[in-house]
């Protein structure tokens, strides 16, 4: 027996199984030659002789969870999975009969990596940590137990196990999210729900499809719950300060107060991970007295001073520790909580919106950021004035990012709102989505009427929307969400009386950002509604934006041409151009106002009129050659034959240089068609002509031209021939 154990010890796997043989055939039972036996036939590669080994050890100890363990293992080493995920299961079964609930969930979570469909120790997993007061990892543990019934193609069952994690936290994104998937599926496979059979779809939505359905089936992970925010930087700050107290690099610090920062460190960084706050933020008040100034330090600091009510002090060491990205998110969730404490919940909120802008901006990225700016600017203002809207922002802010699962959750709440506002003028935050009242469930909630308005299923989306807008009928995300499934179900009038309805109630609300993109995206769906119009216009001139407030003015008086009211449309336009230069706006800003009035002009016949208004267009814009060419139709309808003449001239002259003249002769052909008795175009014409090498074409209008003069009573006038043998 000794022998053996010397051999293990060692690594001398094939000594230690012939000494620990030996010693079993004076004593077969012997529990520790059996032991010693199974690790080295394990170690060597003789599986089958271990697998006897630890058979016979179990027979022997039955009630003791170490051998099957073995077992275990020695089958994983031999690629037979399924049996070692089953004695990782039964080991954790003993593991409980002694009590040991932690052993326990160790061997069934290293039954389910190597089984992951098994649900009886799913079961059991979802069971223990339950008793173990870990109810974030106990509902992963139902959503791995739904997935795996889903695999076996038990959806009811599946069901169960998602309600099960809803009896936990009924506001669990992918618990909710899973629960509806689930109903989803079992309607369509009993034929009990609303949904018809699938329409067939591209490669792309079925993999956008099958990427959504996925969210929810986390994978199971051994240990404790994630952490949240606070408690991640609180352990990030600890590693760091400790990191520091084995560091040789004192910097400036002189020998004698390095050693002072290193002893009052480690105590203080003890005492803090034992939870003697008073005693670790003293010993740290040492530290920092000694000259020692760093992130970690000021987070570590702040986040005690937090705890103990201290908030001035806190709110002065967490400012600090936000230069460090590492701590910037923690300490302005810290800052919150001060501020709340001091009875200010006006600044906590600014403080959740700092957090929540840093996380869309930094984090998830939706574009554009210089909008995403601009909507946090405004809230900060903004929300002071609406308290209820406050404490929605605050009290979901606080639920999510102080939870473990933050980042998961705002990943959900920004695709949803991606989702419902693509192609759309409605640029929303995270902010928008949490001032709602259970902004997020409410997100989740619609995800079951986004897909299936993705899969065509209009009306079963429709109804589902249409539930949800009955309970919470003063959620604007509610109404917009069902706008856009109006839109997708081409009710695009209706759609249109929904977004003019939500842009008053922004405007009641005193948000013109909201009021203008629902105002917009009614006339997206119609581009002549004069309500939506007037109030945007409206909105533009009190917001001070220039673009927008032409864009108005233009679609109005669009409008009314097509009532074919010019006397509206033109004193629409006139107005926007005295609004424009009111505000010193000139040059290109006009164009689209001045486009109109040469409308309104050519209409009425009022070529005068007409040839002003393009006038100050080819000022704006020389170069614009279809304002030109109109330009010189308006000279000649006008009867003004010299200025037609040199604008055309003027033309050909700026085609010979681009090297365009053959494009030119089109346009000269139309005005030629105009006034075909008018000689001085077909001279201009003719030359053109022979320039580019078409003699016929150069012959036939100068024919024309002698035709005209031989019935003017002229002959060979000097200047009114081109000489056909010339280039």
């Amino acid at each position: 027996m000794r022998r053996g154990h010397e051999a293990l010890w060692q690594k001398q796997w094939t000594a230690a199984i012939a000494a620990y043989r030996e010693a079993l055939a004076a004593f077969p039972d012997q529990p520790e030659a059996l032991t010693g036996l199974g690790l080295a036939c394990m170690e060597a590669g003789h599986y089958e002789e271990a697998v006897t080994a630890f058979r016979q050890l179990m027979r022997l100890r039955p009630g003791d969870p170490t051998p099957v363990l073995r077992l275990a293992e020695v089958y994983q080493r031999a690629g037979r999975l399924a049996e070692a995920a089953s004695h990782y299961h039964q080991a954790g079964q003993l593991f409980v009969e002694q009590a040991d609930l932690r052993r326990a969930v160790q061997a069934w979570v290293q039954a389910i990596r190597l089984e992951p469909g098994r649900v009886e120790t799913l079961e059991a997993l979802a069971r223990a940590y339950r008793q173990l007061h870990q109810p974030e990892a106990a509902i992963r543990a139902d959503l791995a137990r739904a997935r795996a019934w889903v695999q076996q193609g038990d959806l009811q069952r599946a069901l169960e196990a998602v309600s099960a994690a809803l009896a936990l936290d009924p506001d669990h994104p992918q618990a909710l999210q899973a629960r509806d998937w689930l109903r989803a599926q079992l309607a369509r496979r009993t034929g009990t729900g609303p949904l018809p059979p699938l329409p067939a779809r591209g490669a792309e939505a079925e993999a956008e499809q099958a990427r959504a359905e996925a969210f929810w089936m986390l994978p199971l992970e051994e240990g404790e719950a994630p952490t949240d925010l606070i408690r991640q930087a609180l352990s990030q700050a600890l590693q760091t300060l400790a990191d520091l107290v084995f560091s040789e690099d004192r910097g400036t610090f002189s020998e004698e107060e390095w050693f002072r920062i290193h002893a009052g460190l480690g105590r203080a960084v003890d005492a803090h991970s034992r939870g003697q706050w008073r005693e670790a933020l003293a010993l740290y008040d040492q530290v920092l007295g000694a000259g020692l100034e760093h992130p970690a330090l000021m987070f570590a600091t702040g986040a005690i001073l937090t705890e103990l009510k201290r908030c001035d002090e806190a709110a002065s060491r967490l400012q600090r520790a936000m230069a460090s990205p590492a701590y910037y998110l923690a300490s302005l969730l810290l800052l919150a909580r001060c501020e709340e404490r001091h009875g200010a919940p006006e600044r906590a909120a600014e403080r959740y919106l700092e957090a929540l802008e840093h996380i869309d901006r930094e984090l998830l990225h939706p574009a554009p950021a210089e909008e995403l700016r601009e909507r946090y600017r405004f809230l900060r203002g903004w929300i002071p004035r609406h308290p209820e809207q406050q404490a929605a922002l605050r009290k979901g802010a606080q639920q999510i990012l102080e939870s473990p699962t933050w980042r998961d959750r705002v990943t959900l709440i920004r695709r949803a709102l991606d989702q419902w506002t693509a192609e759309t003028p409605f640029r929303l935050t995270l902010a928008d989505a949490l001032m709602c009242p259970d902004g997020e469930r409410l997100l989740i909630e619609l995800g079951q009427a986004y897909t299936w308005a993705q899969h065509g299923l209009f009306y079963s989306a429709l109804e589902e929307a249409m539930r949800i807008v009955a309970g919470m009928p003063f959620a604007p995300l509610a109404h917009l969400a069902l706008g856009r499934l109006l839109v997708w179900g081409h009710r695009g009038q209706t759609a249109v009386g929904k977004f003019r309805t939500l842009g008053e109630y922004f405007l009641f609300m005193e948000d013109p950002y909201m009021a203008m993109a629902a105002f917009e995206q009614a006339l997206q769906l119609a581009p002549l509604d004069l309500p939506a119009l007037q109030r945007l216009l409206r909105l533009s001139q009190e917001l001070g934006d220039p673009s927008r407030t032409i864009q108005a003015f233009t679609g109005m008086v669009d409008a009314y041409l097509q009532m074919a009211n010019l006397e509206q449309a033109e004193r629409i336009c006139q107005e926007g151009l005295d609004w424009a230069s009111r505000r010193g706006l000139s040059g290109m800003a006009l164009r689209p106002l001045l486009l109109r009035l040469v409308e309104i002009a050519v209409q009425r016949l009022d070529w005068a009129r007409a040839v002003e208004h393009l006038e100050r267009l080819r000022t704006i814009d020389p170069r614009d050659l279809e304002i030109r060419w109109g330009l010189a139709e308006a000279y000649l309808r006008a009867r003004r034959r010299e200025q037609a003449l040199a604008e055309v001239h003027d033309l050909l002259n700026h085609a010979r240089a681009a090297g365009r003249l053959a494009e030119a002769m089109s346009n000269l052909e139309e005005l030629i068609a105009l006034s075909p008795e008018e000689p001085g175009l077909r001279q201009l014409a003719a030359q053109a002509y022979l320039e580019l090498g078409q003699r016929e074409s150069a012959m036939a209008h100068l024919e024309r031209i002698r035709g005209h003069d031989l019935q003017q009573g002229r002959r060979d006038e000097p200047g009114r021939s081109i000489n056909p043998g010339s280039s």
